[in-house]
């Protein structure tokens, strides 16, 4: 369940037909502006639940690189 201002779900017609890589990036950006700057603990979570939700397999590197630059708010990524 979706915590109050938090996109659980797409909200704009056609996005089911985004590729994998886009989808990758659209849920990078959307876990970015929903919990960007939070623990690392909190955002892993978070992001894993997203990939899970859009069906896409990432192994725990890629993931855990993810959530830590998300978490990090210093970081360049977050730009």
């Amino acid at each position: 369940m979706a915590e109050k201002g938090e996109q659980n779900k797409p909200i704009m017609a056609g996005s089911n037909d985004a590729s994998v890589d886009e989808k990758i990036t659209g849920i990078v950006a959307q876990v970015r502006q929903d919990h960007g700057g939070e623990a690392l603990p909190v955002v892993l979570a978070k992001i894993h639940e997203r990939f899970e939700q859009a069906g896409i397999e990432i192994d725990d590197i890629k993931l855990a690189r993810l959530a830590h630059e998300i978490s990090d708010t210093t970081s360049e990524f977050n730009a």
